[in-house]
């Protein structure tokens, strides 16, 4: 098959580029051409998407079998994507959010048929505005949405928040200062590494039971976040001491988190993968929670540059857990 791929170089998208080279397919990447060169064998096409007339040059007469949109976040821009490749795509994937879920949710295990609805985060909203604007076609490109829910790699080492870098969580950690944790940190939380769902992704392609459904990618792993943060500590060898806090005070002191934790991290989910693994029997979410923050772990050791310090996260932290022992 041709394989289309915008962006390319994310902590999703360079996973599946690896894997729909690994599985012989010719893969395009379209990006703007200024983060990391791309694997041997994949054809750069520079282009900025958000440009409609950049974006048709880029492609110039080039026709795929499938295009898997990793850059769009608003309607508008899935409205160009049909426009551009009416005519040229086989199969159109819109990369959505597991965040579109509706909150609160009404029942702890997610399938595809869960409702969507997410009045606390914009972008949960825009990406259902994404998928709308995919079934509302009367006719057009064949499509397929995939949701994936907190998808990471060697160089993410998922957190429950942050402002900045992840890091300044795991700084706290060595440093022997309290760790913030939403809640009572009991809530399941589920994260995927990301050439596990590359598989299921990739087997999504060209596939005709794929057409004109959304289908979501995780693992079957459920974890509190008690255990994802304790598990950090563990391999970085730290033993973190948590402050557990209610969702609404963090809210409140920054209510920018509101979309982050009420919009999401704060309630339990367990996702139902029987969808993508009858679509694709290749898909097995092999990787545990451990091995990934393994991975991480030795890749950062290798990479100081990315240790970053988030100084105004750290100060947040200090004030919060000050006002919580004096309530205490």
């Amino acid at each position: 098959m041709r394989v289309l791929i915008t962006g390319g170089t994310g902590t999703i998208s360079r996973a599946v580029v690896a894997r729909v080279l690994a599985d012989g397919h010719d893969v395009a990447v379209l990006n703007r051409g200024n983060r990391e060169p791309l694997p041997e064998g994949v054809d750069h096409l520079v282009g900025d998407v958000s440009d409609e007339a950049a974006y048709r040059a880029a492609l110039g007469s080039r026709e795929f079998d499938a295009v898997v949109q990793f850059v769009a976040f608003a309607p508008d821009q899935v409205e160009r994507d049909l426009r551009v490749l009416d005519g040229r795509a086989g199969q159109y994937v819109l990369i959505s959010s597991a965040s579109t879920y509706t909150k609160p949710l009404p029942h702890h295990v997610i399938t595809e048929d869960t409702p969507q609805a997410n009045p606390y985060s914009q972008y949960a909203r825009d990406k259902i505005a994404c998928e709308d604007v995919l079934r509302g076609q009367d006719g057009g490109v064949r499509w397929t949405i995939v949701r994936p829910s907190h998808t990471y790699g060697e160089r993410s080492l998922p957190v429950n928040l942050h402002f900045g870098s992840p890091w300044a969580v795991v700084q706290r950690m060595l440093d022997h200062k309290p760790v913030i944790v939403h809640g009572d940190g009991e809530s399941l939380w589920t994260l995927t590494w990301n050439a596990d769902f590359a598989v299921g992704l990739a087997g999504l392609l060209g596939h005709p039971d794929a057409l004109g459904r959304a289908v979501h990618i995780t693992s079957d792993e459920s974890l509190t976040w008690n255990a994802v943060l304790r598990t950090i500590g563990e391999v970085a060898g730290a033993e973190p001491e948590f402050t557990h806090v209610s969702t609404p005070m963090l809210t409140a002191l920054r209510p920018e988190l509101e979309a982050g934790l009420t919009g999401d991290k704060a309630s339990t989910v367990v996702f139902d993968n029987t969808l993508v693994k009858s679509l694709v029997p290749a898909f097995r979410a092999d990787t545990s929670w451990r091995q990934g923050v393994e991975r991480a772990w030795a890749w950062l050791a290798e990479h100081p540059d990315a240790r970053r310090p988030d100084p105004e996260f750290d100060a947040f932290c200090d004030d919060v857990v000050r006002r919580v022992r004096a309530w205490a």
